[in-house]
């Protein structure tokens, strides 16, 4: 599974990557590089503190909803990481599959779309607020996609409002320790998504 894993993450990063390069080719490339057009560079020291704050809160209130037992059902779903890995059970060869998950195929891939293409692009045309707001809006609906692939949960208000709210709400902060702390980059908000993914796969698949 851990090689899997890895290939999987690869291509996830690649895909996700060679989408922003084609939209840096096409509107960003004479206005800077495209490692700086997407955030791939060295944070502050400072705002890599900011992204640990940040987190604090964050994992508290998404405790709060993991131990719900509708969102716990949920989000231990046949097509969801955390079904995956409580499927296989826990081993040391599972503590690298989940630090690939969290850390690469999914935190970095979605920091590289999320947080470096589209709040960025949304940001710069609309302003922080009203950007960032709009593209915390489609990170959390874009989790909503859960209630409809097979062997998804079924949905309920609840349910909805907890997919949509968190990790909306944990993009919009993510954005925020990258604009206005980190100078741009990307690496807070791959900190705060990491950590999070982390310690949120482990707890649902295998404790609550």
């Amino acid at each position: 599974m851990l090689v899997q894993e890895i290939v999987n993450a690869a291509v996830q990063v690649t895909v996700f990557a060679l989408v922003a390069l084609l939209f840096w080719a096409i509107f960003g490339r004479k206005r800077a590089g495209f490692f700086t057009w997407i955030g791939l560079f060295a944070p502050t020291a400072k705002s890599m503190g900011v992204a640990l704050a940040i987190f604090i809160p964050v994992s508290a209130a998404s405790s709060a909803f993991i131990f719900m037992p509708a969102l716990k059902e949920a989000a231990r779903a046949e097509n969801t990481v955390a079904g995956a890995l409580q499927a296989q059970g826990f081993n040391l060869e599972m503590v690298a599959v989940i630090l690939v998950v969290a850390g690469i195929k999914t935190a970095l891939s979605e920091e590289i779309l999320f947080r470096g293409l589209i709040a960025k692009r949304l940001i710069n045309g609309f302003g922080f607020w009203t950007g960032n707001t709009v593209h915390a809006v489609l990170f959390g609906a874009i989790h909503l996609l859960v209630f409809v692939v097979p062997g998804g949960p079924e949905f309920t208000p609840l349910l909805g409002a907890a997919f949509l709210l968190l990790p909306g709400g944990a993009g919009w902060l993510m954005a925020f320790a990258n604009e206005k702390v980190g100078n741009g980059s990307i690496a807070p908000g791959w900190l705060i998504h990491a950590l999070g993914n982390a310690i949120a796969y482990p707890l649902l698949a295998f404790v609550v």
